[in-house]
């Protein structure tokens, strides 16, 4: 599917076509399939075709991936988090990586593509399921799902292109060419939307990966946030909060399989395996560390050391007990006592990898058998996050689910819309920061034990922003938050000093300005639909 139009157009001449014959058998119904004559009749087709919506999130571009699509922990990629060795021409993503991407470059056309497929799935139940006889307040759930599924689709656009055509029904022949919608109206629609879904959905699913209130609730934060409506999203968050999630003791096995059941996760993507074909493969990976995706030394010294401070105001050398330590030159004592969450996340120098490999500090490269046996460059760490080191044959075909919204991101994005406010009670922030810092196998220090208790109002609003990158990582927020806070041009500079400071092969870093906080319109759409017209921009 090139363009959502060709399809959408594809589809409704079929449509006629069929329709147009007076020839009775043509008229007779599928005995193997259904039509749309057919199928809105009972409440198991109105779940079937909600469960379309959901099946069209596990999308490669979405919430799931492959090794050469960008899903949302590629995405991170895309940011200072993470890069990759060589992937160059080959990856999607790696141009806008490198500041080089088009209008047609892979990523932008199959972004949006995927979106847009939700989209007209929830469109389509939304407009026909009125037809089907069941109880009331049952469908008015799904219809509220399908709204908030649809919403997420619309706060990743608006978060990317910016202003996109708003579809809020399945399309007609007449309207398969439509003009773009400005950005601030879709985000007031949505924002009604998930109000207005949140007032029906369930706390508690009837069954576990749906839609509920909560998660209506968070995403109405999430995109009220990101447009920097400061009091929509904290009247959201604070009615998160009263809803009974928690975060989980253990960050090591949240991110595993058996922390999917976790009260920390609100929303997740979910994926069955493996044997059935349905299961996961975007945390795939060959035996080795080394097959997986580069996370940057940038980011694993983001995490700091045990005591709370940045790994270069601290005396690493004394915490180990060893002499003078050149910081600027990572080694196994570099990564040593560091916060826990460092070692969910990223693969670095000392750790084993499924039990293999360690140091041999005799050895001319003590790294030659961290990663079983490859040897890597002394500055390489890889991500960790999501990865089941001990399961290589189900690698493509496995279980995790994808965590859309978690508890831990809905107190960050409250402590962070309180600052931005203003007129906010110094301990209340410090407080949801803390409680996330403090997990039980993380606890870290607390703000007022290391960053102190007068912090300005850009101060605290760093360290909100420093722990929403170390807490969140490779969970597909870090490149719209760079968005947002237009901190991108940093990130980028960060990343190509740490490419020349260490030789590394990481793709090369280019910011062009402003173009590169909005993705272009895709050729493909341009050229079939010609009432959109392209951004300023990228003109």
């Amino acid at each position: 599917m090139k363009s959502i139009n060709k399809f959408i157009g594809l589809a409704l001449l079929s449509g006629a076509l069929l329709t147009s014959c007076s020839d009775s058998f043509l008229q007779r119904n599928s005995l193997t399939e259904s039509s749309s004559n057919t199928f809105w009749q009972t409440p198991e087709d109105a779940l079937m075709a909600l469960a379309s919506c959901y099946d069209a999130l596990q999308s490669n571009q979405l919430y799931n991936s492959d090794q050469y699509s960008l899903g949302p922990l590629y995405m991170d990629c895309i940011s200072d988090n993470g890069g990759h060795f060589n992937w160059s021409g080959w990856m999607e993503g790696y141009d806008m990586a490198m500041g080089i991407h088009t209008p047609s470059s892979s990523i932008i056309g199959s972004y949006w593509k995927d979106c847009y497929e939700v989209i007209s799935r929830c469109n389509v139940l939304i407009a026909n399921i009125d037809r089907v006889d069941m109880d009331v307040s049952q469908k008015a759930v799904y219809l509220a799902e399908a709204k908030t599924l649809r919403a997420l689709m619309y706060i990743n656009l608006t978060m990317t292109y910016q202003d996109v055509p708003f579809l809020t029904a399945p399309l007609t022949i007449d309207e398969a060419e439509c003009e773009k919608t400005d950005r601030a109206t879709i985000v007031a629609h949505i924002m009604t939307d998930l109000q207005d879904a949140a007032e029906v959905l369930p706390v508690k699913a009837s069954s576990r990966g749906h839609i509920t209130k909560g998660a209506a609730l968070s995403l109405l934060g999430r995109v009220a946030l990101y447009n920097e409506k400061w009091d929509e999203a904290i009247t959201a968050y604070k009615q998160v909060q009263g809803l009974g999630y928690s975060l989980d003791p253990s960050y090591a096995k949240l991110f595993t399989q058996s922390g999917e059941t976790s009260p920390e996760i609100i929303f997740a993507v979910r994926y069955e395996g493996p044997g059935m074909s349905e299961g996961a493969a975007f945390n795939a990976h060959w035996n080795t560390p080394l097959e997986a995706m580069n996370g940057t030394i940038d980011l694993a010294d983001a995490y700091y050391c045990k005591d709370g401070k940045p790994t270069a105001d601290t005396k690493i050398a004394e915490l180990n007990g060893e002499g003078g330590l050149d910081v600027s030159k990572p080694n196994p004592a570099h990564f040593e006592n560091r916060d826990p969450r460092l070692y969910s996340t990223l693969f670095v120098p000392g750790m084993l990898w499924n039990g293999k490999g360690g140091i041999d500090s005799s050895a001319s490269n003590p790294y030659a058998n961290i990663y079983g046996g490859a040897a890597a460059a002394l500055s390489t760490v890889y991500v960790y996050k999501y990865f089941d080191s001990t399961d290589t044959s189900n690698s493509w075909d496995n279980g995790q689910d994808f965590y859309v919204v978690r508890y831990a991101e809905v107190l960050l994005s409250l402590a962070e819309a309180m600052v931005q406010k203003g007129g906010y009670v110094y301990s209340d922030v410090t407080a949801l920061v803390n409680e996330v810092r403090q997990r039980a196998d993380v606890n870290m220090p607390t703000v007022e034990e290391v960053e102190g208790t007068v912090l300005s109002k850009d101060e605290l609003l760093g360290v909100i922003k420093h722990e929403r990158r170390v807490e969140l990582a490779f969970e597909g927020l870090r490149l719209f938050d760079l968005y947002r806070w237009k901190e991108l041009d940093k990130a980028v500079a960060n990343i190509e000093n740490e490419r020349t400071t260490y030789s590394l092969a990481y793709e090369a870093r280019k910011f062009n300005g402003e173009r590169d906080y909005v993705w272009p319109l895709p050729t493909a759409e341009l050229d079939t639909n010609k009432k959109l017209v392209q951004h300023n921009l990228w003109k």
